[in-house]
């Protein structure tokens, strides 16, 4: 009877070790996910996105892998949010989100949001207009080839007073 109690402490021991080893490698991978993002403070994401659009689901999991927390909300009317947000028609895209009080409407890739919250301008969000081909969520692979016909494309910066100015060109 005493060596089961004793068997019985030394597996709950063991558990809370390996528990604790977990949770310590937790915070680790975390933290290095900080200095892959050119240890940039980038707030929670917000995103808003209907549920059949799998490229949506592809750019969320894009800013997860580089770091950023995503809190994924799938909406019934995208078009309502847009508005809420007042994205310029021309610059709509299939999916929107918040970060802080910037707006980024379509496929932005991170190096351009890692822009943005660099610099900080005084301006609504920044957007990549349509769906190009290579944008995160975007990306075709052939399995007759390794290669690809990704196109050149351009964040566009977007403010109230209804300007709008090249933020950044991307060449994938």
């Amino acid at each position: 009877m005493a060596i089961n109690k004793v068997f019985i402490k030394i597996r709950f021991l063991n558990y809370l070790i390996s528990s604790g080893m977990l949770f310590a490698n937790t915070i680790y991978i975390h933290r290095i996910s900080a200095v892959t993002q050119e240890n940039i403070d980038i707030p929670k994401v917000v995103s808003y996105r209907s549920a059949s659009c799998g490229c949506c689901k592809k750019w969320i999991n894009h800013l997860r892998d580089n770091g950023l927390e995503v809190l994924d909300n799938i909406v019934v009317d995208v078009s309502a949010i847009k508005n809420q947000y007042q994205i310029p028609n021309n610059l709509r895209s299939c999916h929107s989100a918040q970060i802080a009080n910037y707006t980024i409407e379509g496929h932005v890739p991170i190096e351009s949001i890692n822009k943005l919250f660099r610099e900080k301008p005084n301006i609504n969000g920044i957007a990549v207009p349509g769906m190009p081909l290579g944008s995160p969520g975007m990306e075709m692979h052939s399995h007759d080839s390794h290669s690809h016909d990704y196109e050149n494309y351009k964040v566009v910066s977007f403010s109230s007073n209804g300007k709008k100015k090249i933020f950044d060109k991307i060449s994938p």
